[in-house]
C-alpha cells in the first residue's frame, strides 16, 4: 500500500473496450489513483506487470490467455505466484459459487460484479488497499462458512483434465453427448462420465449451470 498523500498506481485488465472505459472512468474521479497500464489478453497483462511496478491490479475474471481461451483462474494463480504481495481486485460477471469460492483460493483479494462496479468498485479499493479482502452484496452468499481450507478446496474449477474440459466446452457449444463421443472418437460412456466428474467437481449440478461455467470461462 503506498504512503498516504501518494498515488495508487494501478494496472487494469479487460478485453472489452466498453468495461475498460468504465473502468478508466470510475479511476478519474479520484485524483489520488493513476492508472499505469491496461491489457486486454492475459499474457500482455503479465508482461505488463512485469515491466510496470503497481500497487494495484483490477482484472477481468474471463480474458483470453494461453490456448485463447478464458480460463480465468490458471491466469489468476500465476499472477499471485509471480507477485505474491500485489493486491488483485477481480471484475466478474460470475454467478456461481464454485467459481466465486475458487477465485478467493487463488489469493485474489476483491471481488465486485460487473453490475456493481459503479457503486462497489471504490468501496473494494478502499477495503483492499488497507489490508482487508472485499466481497460484493451480491457474491457474498456464496462463501458463507468458507475457507480455503475448508473441503470446498475441490471446487476449484483448475481441477477439471484436459479431457473434461473438453467434454465441457463441446457440451455448452450445443453437441449432445453422442456427437461429442463421435468428434471426439471417445465412447458415449467415457464422455457421459467425463461430464459428470466435471460437473462434480466444479459444485455444478444441472446443465444450465455448466452452460454458465462454459461462457464465464470463454468456451463458448
Amino acid at each position: 500500500m503506498p504512503p498516504i498523500g501518494e498515488i495508487t498506481r494501478i494496472v487494469i485488465a479487460d478485453d472489452h473496450p466498453v468495461v475498460m472505459l468504465g473502468i478508466r472512468a470510475l479511476l478519474k474521479e479520484h485524483s489520488g489513483m493513476q492508472v499505469l497500464g491496461e491489457a486486454s489478453h492475459g499474457r500482455e497483462l503479465l508482461a505488463l506487470l512485469a515491466s510496470t511496478p503497481c500497487d494495484l491490479l483490477i482484472t477481468d475474471f474471463s480474458m483470453p490467455y494461453e490456448d485463447g481461451s478464458g480460463d480465468g483462474l490458471p491466469l489468476l494463480k500465476r499472477v499471485r505466484r509471480e507477485h505474491p504481495r500485489l493486491p488483485i481486485i477481480v471484475l466478474t460477471m460470475v454467478h456461481n459459487a464454485a467459481l466465486t469460492r475458487g477465485m478467493l483460493a487463488a489469493e485474489v483479494n476483491g471481488l465486485v460484479a460487473k453490475v456493481a462496479m459503479t457503486k462497489e468498485l471504490q468501496l473494494a479499493i478502499g477495503a483492499v488497499m488497507n489490508g482487508r479482502t472485499y466481497i460484493c452484496e451480491s457474491m457474498r452468499e456464496h462463501v458463507m462458512d468458507w475457507s480455503p481450507e475448508g473441503s470446498e478446496r475441490a471446487a476449484d474449477p483448475a481441477s477439471l483434465s484436459q479431457r473434461e474440459a473438453e467434454v465441457v466446452r463441446l457440451y455448452a457449444q450445443g453437441l449432445s453427448v453422442t456427437q461429442i463421443a463421435e468428434q471426439l472418437h471417445r465412447s458415449v460412456k467415457t464422455v457421459s462420465q467425463q461430464k459428470n466428474d466435471a460437473m462434480r467437481k466444479l459444485g455444478i449440478t444441472s446443465n444450465t449451470q455448466l452452460f454458465e461455467y462454459a461462457r464465464t470461462y470463454g468456451l463458448l
